[in-house]
């Protein structure tokens, strides 16, 4: 068997060479197929997934200048080591492995293969950023996952995403017959995402077509930050809810977050600082997590700035629907003094409605004492509207009420 094996490696190593040192460039030749088919074959012999620590053990057994026995039997034993720790991990059910790879952000690409299912685009969007960016249950991306599988829809759901009216389609009914539930947002996330890649910056609410809830948030606790070149950075971390704190995640440009961790004292100085030394490192793994705590010390808490933030919105047919899940997207940063400045200006705002109004009632009291026979000068006397200017500001407040 070990024999047979050294031969698949052989070969499995010179089939690489051939397409191509790089995975990218090999993608793009058709020997392709067969060398992923290699991997999942040699992979199975020792009862792992390919997944991708497991792929980059072959990977880099391919990089080595030649192939001989010494090298054969080194790669042999490390799949033997790594099949040995992997078969002899905690028995975990799927909903714990999840939760599990949510807690310690481990990449899709292991976390997919290792369930059974394909790392293709639709489930990397429901571990990736329903699952570890928004938070959401991991029983609802299971579910999803299970039904995709079972009907076998991936190229199907492929074939949507690339129409412009997807929601008039025929294969849009048939998805929504097996009661996917993240198809448009999926759809919807692909496009921010080109969009995103075009113009290199997020899609506004307005560009897209919806109106969102703002709200404004302090005094966040952030414990991880995550980003790659691909996609914007986000925050993981907590906010006090109640008695309590709930989960938050926040997605933020670098420029943004470069202005909170500038306004975030030393330590948002030093993770600014190990943030710039981890995207120079062409061998960082992708996408990078800064676990704050296992870093430094301690979480980082946003008590110098203000983020006032929104849901992302997709559409239900002709609807925009607010995401459920407590994910937000950052539109302004204010610092301490900004929102206390807003805050006051929309305090006398609200205190100057109220003399308005206030104002605009005094006409009716006027009107309902001229009715009653009282003369006008004492009618307005009673009413408080005796100064001509007054009375004139109540008589046109009164006009738009009608």
């Amino acid at each position: 068997m070990m024999d047979q094996l050294k031969l698949k490696l052989q070969e499995y190593y010179q089939r690489y060479r051939l397409i191509g040192q790089r995975v990218k460039s090999a993608k793009e030749d058709t020997g392709f197929e067969d060398v992923l088919d290699m991997e999942n074959d040699i992979l199975s012999q020792f009862g792992l997934p390919a997944s991708k620590r497991f792929v980059q053990i072959l990977h880099d057994f391919v990089q080595q200048g030649q192939v001989n026995d010494h090298l054969l039997d080194y790669v042999s034993k490390k799949l033997r080591s790594a099949a040995k720790k992997y078969l002899l991990s905690p028995v975990m059910s799927d909903i714990e492995l999840l939760e599990h790879a949510r807690e310690l952000k481990r990449s899709p690409y292991d976390v997919l293969p290792e369930l059974g299912y394909p790392a293709h685009e639709y489930s990397l969007f429901l571990v990736g950023e329903l699952l570890y960016r928004r938070n959401m249950a991991a029983s609802d991306v299971l579910d999803e996952l299970k039904k995709m599988q079972h009907f076998d829809s991936w190229n199907d759901l492929m074939v949507l995403s690339k129409m412009n009216n997807y929601s008039t389609h025929e294969l849009y009914t048939k998805l929504k017959k097996q009661e996917l539930r993240f198809v448009d947002d999926f759809i919807q996330f692909t496009r921010r995402q080109e969009t995103s890649k075009q113009v290199n910056r997020r899609a506004t609410p307005i560009e897209e077509g919806y109106k969102p809830n703002y709200k404004t948030i302090s005094k966040v606790q952030v414990e991880d930050i995550v980003f790659d070149e691909q996609t914007t950075p986000s925050l993981f971390g907590k906010i006090k809810s109640g008695r309590g704190y709930a989960r938050i995640t926040i997605s933020l440009e670098f420029s943004e977050l470069n202005q909170i961790l500038m306004n975030s004292d030393t330590l948002g100085i030093e993770i600014s600082n190990l943030i710039k030394k981890r995207l120079s490192d062409p061998a960082a793994e992708k996408p990078t997590v800064i676990d704050i705590r296992a870093e430094f010390g301690d979480v980082l808490k946003l008590d110098n700035c203000y983020l006032e933030v929104y849901k992302p919105q997709h559409r239900e047919g002709q609807k925009w629907v607010e995401d459920k899940d407590n994910f937000y997207f950052v539109d302004k940063i204010l610092s301490k003094k900004e929102f206390e400045k807003r805050s006051k200006e929309a305090e006398v705002k609200q205190k100057i409605q109220e003399c308005l109004e206030l104002i605009g009632g005094s006409y009716v009291y006027y009107q309902r004492l001229r009715r009653l026979g009282i003369t006008d000068e004492e009618a307005k006397l009673r009413a408080g509207l005796q100064d001509e200017l007054l009375f004139k500001l109540s008589f046109f407040l009164n006009k738009l009420k009608d």
